[in-house]
């Protein structure tokens, strides 16, 4: 059986994905709450994953940073299936941490 999935690798890699698109977007995390109605800790969570977003949620964040929901599901997939996001980093490089269980 599957762990919660905001324990998973799926879910830091995911969130990672999010950061990305904010950052290629070149918007801050505050620019990007502005746009969306939200707080700065709403983005700075999502971003490391300890908020789960819905579809809705994802799809506002993707129109923010000027992408689709198609296109970064797209994205998810690819990085899902390459090796070098198995073990996803923290956001200065280093590996992340095992979580106790």
């Amino acid at each position: 059986m599957a762990g919660k999935t905001l324990y998973r690798t799926e879910n830091l890699i995911f969130a990672g994905l999010l950061r990305d698109a904010r950052l290629r977007s070149k918007l801050t995390q505050m620019e990007l709450v502005e746009a969306l109605g939200m707080t700065q800790t709403y983005a700075s969570e999502a971003e490391r994953g300890i908020r789960r977003l819905d579809t809705v949620q994802v799809r506002d964040w993707c129109h923010a940073t000027g992408t689709t929901l198609p296109a970064l599901i797209k994205e998810f997939e690819r990085r899902l299936a390459d090796p070098a996001y198995a073990k996803p980093r923290e956001v200065d490089g280093r590996k992340r941490a095992a979580r106790p269980k």
